[in-house]
């Protein structure tokens, strides 16, 4: 990562972790979340945004990840959750969770996108985050690779769509298998998609 927002925090000796989420824009399974605090002047060779990444250097990043950081958590809303407050404030959800499951409490929270509400903490929200904050990255990271086997193992017990393959979201596949098979227990049904061939015509 050329450029690391974490290196000013380190040199203020703030305590602060990297939060990122995964699956806010798929069509079936959780948004996941994921919380990680870094040593300071921590270097993970090729970490960066996990959606630069391809899933093999995911796969043998995550575990360094895990081994080096201080602390690191993963939560997640449901798809029923998402269903009953909405995709914004089930990401929201997920990623306070993660934070308040950290054994090691920090002193800040660096947000991918937008500062988290109700967190009660100092937050900042980074746009391109896990572009620019190396904490923020391995969060994505992390989070990645754990909603990746989720998807995996629902392709498993749901099989003609894909999971396996497109982890819920709306390829072409996904979207015509939706229609020959309808929606599964795991398909979000109020997003749009899903609500449209789902829907009694009047």
């Amino acid at each position: 990562m050329r450029d690391n927002l974490d290196l000013k925090l380190w040199q203020s000796s703030t305590l602060f972790c990297g939060v990122d989420e995964v699956g806010r824009g798929a069509l079936a399974g959780p948004v996941v979340a994921a919380a990680v605090i870094l040593p300071p002047y921590s270097e993970i060779e090729g970490a960066d945004d996990s959606k630069k990444l391809t899933p093999l250097r995911r796969l043998r990043l995550e575990p360094e990840i895990k081994n080096r950081s201080l602390a690191w958590t993963v939560a997640w809303a449901s798809h029923r959750f998402i269903e009953q407050h909405n995709i914004a404030n089930a990401t929201f959800h997920a990623m306070r969770l993660a934070i308040r499951r950290l054994r090691i409490r920090p002193g800040l929270v660096m947000a991918d996108g937008w500062a988290i509400p109700g967190l009660g903490l100092p937050c900042e929200g980074i746009i391109h985050g896990d572009s620019l904050s190396l904490s923020i990255a391995c969060a994505s990271i992390v989070a990645k690779v754990w909603r990746d086997r989720l998807m995996t193992r629902l392709s498993q017990r749901y099989p003609g769509y894909g999971l396996a393959r497109h982890k819920g979201y709306g390829t072409p596949a996904h979207i015509q298998a939706l229609r020959e098979l309808g929606p599964s227990p795991i398909h979000r049904r109020t997003f749009a998609p899903v609500r449209n061939l789902t829907a009694t015509p009047q």
